[in-house]
């Protein structure tokens, strides 16, 4: 009995703690970008268990938020598999959303990477949003207080060619302008909507594992406010820089630029233990990344603990980082297969409109995990 109820636990616990990236299947389908979002389509979200009860409230209330957290959920799907695409866990569960595997719902290293990077995604495009003018709750930023740093401290890419910052550029005048990208007011769309699930109410081992995932998605918001830079444009005779208009912006690099601090993170994060009253021990930073459990090695298959083994994964023979065949095949060795292609090659025109080609051939190495 003390089993079945101990089962029963861990059961609602693994339904609660995934709750909050369930809304990632959003991504799956390029559909739901273009679709009209309306009360209903909100409230079938809501019935098919992609988003939460107050999820499906706030996408009803603001239907035009909608098309950008849908880019967010493909954005963090194709973040996080490139950037684990060479290592043991490449990732590849998220694509099974809303359905995770244990590797995402049980609080380990991987699943904070995850709640962060999804925080991360969806502030990017909404911030993005907001400066292009399609959300009605913001728009650009307002311009901050301080002067932008002088000419020679800029490191940011200016629009003019050539720019020499010599004794006139120093005195060159400046003034706020252009469109910063508003990542407070996205950030806070992004909190209402992404924390939208409530803590669990039946014990303070759900609410712990609730504060360790709301304080992974303010460290993946974090990531994107640290990930704003200065741009300038220069207005002058003859790009002279006489006056120089800026304004602080995300660039156009996307959500993969929050998505490398993120996982610089993921290999310091912190293993937190449930404390009374469900509260976080205030020993950690707010960018730090948090998990309750310890990951699997992901080098056999498991599905209780939602690893799917590296066998027959390809690997770089010729490496000795997280490609490798040493690390990536966990010391099983590794098959060594040779595949001759034929390729056209040294085309050359014949006369006005015939092309003659030679047959090159080359050998193609492969490396498989035993």
């Amino acid at each position: 009995m003390r089993r079945t109820k101990c089962c029963l636990l861990l059961f609602v616990l693994l339904i609660h703690n995934g709750c909050c990236i369930k809304w990632l299947a959003l991504g799956h389908s390029s559909n739901e970008i273009q679709q009209p979002w309306t009360r209903e389509a909100c409230t079938g979200l809501r019935s098919a268990g992609i988003l939460e009860r107050k999820q499906a409230r706030a996408c009803r209330a603001a239907p035009e938020v909608m098309p950008s957290l849908v880019q967010a959920a493909i954005d963090t799907s194709a973040v996080c598999q490139h950037s684990f695409r060479n290592r043991r866990w490449n990732c590849s569960n998220i694509e099974r959303a809303p359905d995770y595997t244990p590797e995402l719902l049980t609080g380990t290293r991987e699943q904070a990477f995850v709640y962060a990077m999804s925080a991360a995604a969806a502030v990017w495009r909404l911030a993005r949003g907001c400066a292009l003018g399609s959300l009605a709750s913001c728009s650009c930023a307002t311009p901050p207080r301080r002067e932008p740093p002088s000419p020679s401290a800029l490191t940011s890419a200016f629009s003019a060619s050539s720019i020499t910052f010599g004794g006139l550029a120093s005195r060159s005048s400046f003034k706020w302008g252009g469109c910063g990208d508003d990542v407070r007011s996205a950030s806070r769309i992004a909190k209402r909507f992404l924390q939208g699930a409530s803590p669990p109410a039946f014990g303070s081992t759900g609410k712990f594992l609730h504060a360790v995932n709301m304080h992974n998605h303010r460290a993946g918001r974090r990531a994107v406010e640290q990930s704003l830079s200065l741009e300038c444009k220069c207005h002058g005779v003859s790009g002279s820089c006489s006056v120089r208009t800026c304004w602080r912006g995300l660039g156009s690099s996307g959500p993969a630029v929050a998505g490398a601090r993120l996982l610089r993170r993921y290999a310091t994060a912190a293993e937190v233990r449930p404390r009374s009253g469900g509260r976080l021990p205030p020993l950690y930073h707010h960018d730090n990344l948090l998990y309750t459990t310890k990951s699997p090695d992901y080098c056999s298959p498991d599905k209780n603990r939602g690893s799917l083994g590296t066998i027959g994964r390809q690997c770089n023979g010729s490496s000795s980082g997280y490609e490798g065949c040493e690390y990536l095949c966990c010391g099983r060795g590794h098959v060594t297969k040779t595949e001759e292609i034929l390729e056209r090659c040294e085309c050359k025109y014949i006369s006005c409109c015939y092309v003659k080609c030679k047959t090159c051939r080359s050998i193609v190495k492969t490396y498989e995990c035993n």
